[in-house]
């Protein structure tokens, strides 16, 4: 038996036995018989090739190489215990940390809210926020930047775990007076496609799904308009500039004031907004957050 050998119990034997100044002390303590903490010692000192106590009628003390090894070994136990103390708290949520990736329209009508009652309800969980679109968000979570991806699906999610699920749905929006030639009539896709239209960037998931969806049915989409930002394009929309597909769940206060208007149309196919991990084991952080935010954990 060498050093690479020796057991992490057969270290906690020896503290005890250290702090004890006895092998029946040690072994009332740990719920072991003498014996076998009288074995542990031993094994421990022939893998380490000398005495590490001096035995007594009135019990052990170190030899010299046994003072060396209880000085390491006292960090060693206290450092073990730290982490016990921490991990202990991680679970419970007194302290921790949690990193997100998120688009910005997510980001703003999901995530925001959810974080404002996360912080106050769990102030020692230090949060860290990373703002991308879909792709570079889950190459940030691959890459191990990240504990939690949220994004518009669909995506390649090869090499990471769905935990959960938000379904949402797309629509198409325009101003009021942009939508008065508009309305009393479901409005086919071969009329939406040539009129001016408001979209998300190309590089944007949510924005390739819809341009995927029109080409399978022979329609080519021609923008007159590409912005960045989901509610920059309800802005253009309310300024009758032309008509843009935005998440209704999302356009909804929009669509309740009035400032634009939702456009009978054939539907669009229903997707959802994912949240991803690296591994399939959810952080209690991340539970948390989810159950707040009330998006569906996956079984």
């Amino acid at each position: 038996m060498g050093i690479a050998d020796i057991k992490l119990d057969q270290y906690r034997i020896f503290y005890r036995v250290a702090a004890c100044g006895s092998f029946t002390g040690a072994a009332e303590e740990l719920f072991l018989t003498q014996s076998a903490v009288s074995q542990a010692v031993k094994n421990l000192e022939e893998a380490l090739g000398t005495q590490l106590f001096v035995r007594g009628k009135r019990g052990v003390s170190l030899t010299q190489d046994g003072e060396v090894m209880f000085r390491y070994v006292s960090n060693a136990m206290v450092l073990l215990e730290q982490a016990g103390s921490q991990l202990s708290k991680m679970q419970s949520l007194e302290t921790g940390e949690l990193r997100i990736g998120v688009g910005d329209t997510i980001a703003k009508h999901l995530l925001l809210p959810v974080l404002e009652r996360f912080s106050r309800a769990y102030p020692g969980i230090e949060l860290r926020i990373l703002n991308r679109v879909s792709r570079e968000t889950i190459d940030l979570l691959r890459s191990g930047h990240i504990d939690l991806a949220i994004v518009n699906m669909p995506l390649d999610d090869s090499g990471v775990y769905k935990v959960g699920e938000m379904p949402v749905n797309d629509c198409f929006v325009a101003g009021t007076e942009y939508a008065k030639k508009l309305t009393g009539r479901k409005l086919s896709f071969e009329e939406l496609a040539i009129h001016q239209l408001i979209l998300l960037e190309t590089k944007t998931n949510s924005r390739r799904l819809l341009d995927n969806f029109f080409s399978e049915r022979r329609i080519f989409l021609r923008p007159g308009i590409e912005l960045g930002n989901h509610d920059l394009m309800i802005d253009f929309a309310e300024a009758n500039l032309g008509i843009a597909c935005v998440v209704e769940q999302f356009a909804a206060e929009a669509i309740r004031q009035g400032r634009v208007v939702k456009l009978d149309t054939e539907p669009l196919p229903p997707r959802s907004i994912g949240v991803f991990t690296l591994r399939s084991h959810v952080t209690p952080a991340a539970r948390a957050l989810l159950d707040m935010a009330d998006i569906d954990m996956m079984r």
